[in-house]
């Protein structure tokens, strides 16, 4: 599954483990658009166990941790550009 969240886009790929018993889980994070394209932003890696959790729960917690991942790069990247202000 692919979606694109503020400039880029998030593949999320699910697979059981070997053994069967664990869910893999994976998102890759690349910038889609101009100003997100040089932007590296580690992908989400999990493992969970498939007793203990169903595949759409831990493919939606994959895709809200890398959507909280973009989300700080961008509050990050607001920071880094605002001018410091004095205060009088």
């Amino acid at each position: 599954m692919a979606f694109n969240h503020r400039g880029f886009r998030v593949t999320v790929d699910m697979a059981p483990d070997p053994s069967g018993t664990q869910w893999h889980c994976e998102a890759t994070i690349e910038g889609i658009e101009e100003r997100t394209r040089q932007a590296r932003i580690p992908g989400v890696d999990v493992t969970f166990p498939k007793l203990k959790i169903d595949v759409l729960m831990a493919m939606s917690i994959v895709e809200r941790n890398a959507v909280a991942s973009i989300d700080d790069w961008h509050t990050a990247q607001v920071a880094s550009t605002q001018l410091p202000c004095e205060l009088h």
